[in-house]
């Protein structure tokens, strides 16, 4: 089945609101169909018909839109609204609207919200999903990289979530704006049986378990003699990107060779693309997502067009092929 974009419901009673929230949202191709609403009744009316992945909610619908329970809700704060209030009464989220309206807040306001609307439409922490069985034994001096860009959210979370917690340690770069990596790393830590956290400077990577590359801050795969461990640097845009999926794939092509797997996933561009071709060339296995799974089929287009791809596959089965190549 193909991947599919989010579907967003916007209710809230400010017009201008409604407007610059539609146009930032239609621009970013992990979202489809972006519906509005001015009024609770009218949003109440639209929810089951159009079946929103995600509700964005302030003004006059804002919370009363929590309580309809069909859709996570994040609710956009007024000056003066409690936060605390709003998480406590069920609301996936909440982003403040910024106290000023020049370009530049109004545009941070904007990818704010794009993000945690993503996050929020990631399936529940709480479901539990049947895992492909893999030995305990498994690759236990392998590692396991994933890159990601528009639409990885959602496609990190679908491989996640179907890994055996005895798989060697997972190492993740996604494309995220700095203070948002350690909340979408809680999001996918229950999802199944790894363990996802951000990553620290020195972090070791561990059996089960899976670092986050903090966003901001590049990501690199350092070795010594008790196994592997990441390194955490600040740095210059690479590929147009901080943290880049490049650096952790070059790095993992140097220090893990032939014992790494590499997998690129969704997204605009082409960061990763020649860092996955030396991985391959280091002896690493990797894996591609196809084109009809992906949001944006650029960055793993880039790497198979460059014969960087070993094995292109739809999303729904790149957890698998990880698991096979492992026994």
């Amino acid at each position: 089945m193909p991947f599919r974009p989010i579907k967003v419901l916007i209710a809230d009673d400010s017009s201008f609101l409604r407007s610059e929230l539609s146009e930032a949202m239609i621009k970013d191709p992990a979202f489809d169909t972006i519906k509005t609403a001015g009024t609770f009744s009218e949003a109440a009316s639209l929810m089951e018909a159009f079946g929103p992945d995600v509700v964005l909610a302030g003004g006059q619908p804002g919370v009363s839109m929590v309580k309809t329970g069909s859709s996570p809700v994040v609710i956009m704060l007024r000056p003066g609204e409690d936060a605390k209030e709003v998480q406590w009464k069920g609301a996936a989220d909440f982003v403040a609207l910024p106290k000023d309206r020049n370009s530049n807040s109004c545009k941070a306001f904007c990818n704010e919200i794009c993000v945690k609307v993503k996050i929020a439409a990631m399936p529940s922490s709480g479901v539990r999903t049947q895992k492909i069985e893999a030995p305990h034994t498994a690759g236990i001096h392998r590692i396991i990289l994933i890159g990601a860009s528009t639409g990885g959210t959602d496609a990190t979370a679908e491989i996640i979530k179907h890994l055996p917690g005895s798989l060697p340690g997972i190492v993740i770069v996604q494309h995220m704006p700095s203070g948002f990596t350690k909340m979408y790393a809680q999001r996918l830590d229950g999802l199944g049986e790894i363990h996802v956290s951000e990553a620290k400077n020195g972090d070791r990577v561990k059996r089960g378990c899976a670092l986050l590359a903090p966003g901001g801050l590049h990501l690199s795969l350092k070795k010594d003699a008790d196994g592997y461990y990441v390194q955490c640097n600040r740095g210059e845009r690479v590929n147009g990107h901080c943290p880049s999926v490049g650096v952790l794939f070059d790095s993992a092509a140097k220090v893990a060779g032939s014992e790494a797997i590499g997998v690129l996933l969704t997204g605009m561009g082409k960061d990763g693309a020649e860092g996955l071709l030396h991985m391959r060339q280091a002896g690493a296995y990797t894996i591609g997502q196809d084109r009809e799974t992906s949001v944006v089929y650029g960055m793993p287009m880039a790497a198979y067009e460059i014969g960087a791809v070993m094995q292109q596959a739809p999303l729904q089965q790149i957890a698998n092929l990880i698991v096979l190549h492992l026994k």
